[in-house]
């Protein structure tokens, strides 16, 4: 199982921060430009059990189908989505929000793992691994640009 965790410090009410989250159309708003991401199917409000359906393209030539579903809702602290299927054997993606001096700190952890055994491994370890890192840096800044 691959871990992988990235924080930024927010200047907005953590509440803020959650909402926006929340809605799952603000995807579109803060993926990286590379990345086109459609949904063809999404509950809101969201609560747990709800079920997200996303096609992802990226490059203009891969795309990628993804059901979600909504497994943890705590609010103003906590949304987990975990990968019913897609491309990934295994993904949970924790989205912690932490208030701090007034700020929110907002943490995205995620657990994954790749499918095809030490082939998925090597190819985490050779480009996934960062692909996911500048995705979620890039993700984090246009999140903090729009509630800042």
């Amino acid at each position: 199982m691959n871990i992988f965790e990235t924080s930024i410090l927010i200047d907005c009410k953590i509440k803020d921060a959650f909402n926006f989250h929340s809605d799952t159309n603000n995807l579109v708003k803060i993926s990286p430009d590379n990345i086109k991401v459609g949904i063809l199917n999404l509950e809101l409000p969201l609560k747990e059990g709800s079920i997200i359906e996303l096609k992802i393209s990226q490059f203009g030539i891969i795309s990628n189908y993804w059901k979600l579903q909504i497994e943890n809702l705590k609010p103003f602290n906590l949304i987990t989505d975990k990968m019913i299927s897609g491309p990934f054997k295994y993904w949970k993606h924790d989205h912690i929000f932490t208030e701090k001096n007034g700020k929110t700190l907002m943490t995205d952890s995620l657990n994954y793992e790749l499918p095809f055994g030490f082939i998925g491994k090597i190819a985490d370890k050779l480009f996934l691994n960062r692909m996911i890192r500048k995705q979620f840096e890039i993700r984090h800044m246009k999140t903090k640009d729009i509630l800042e």
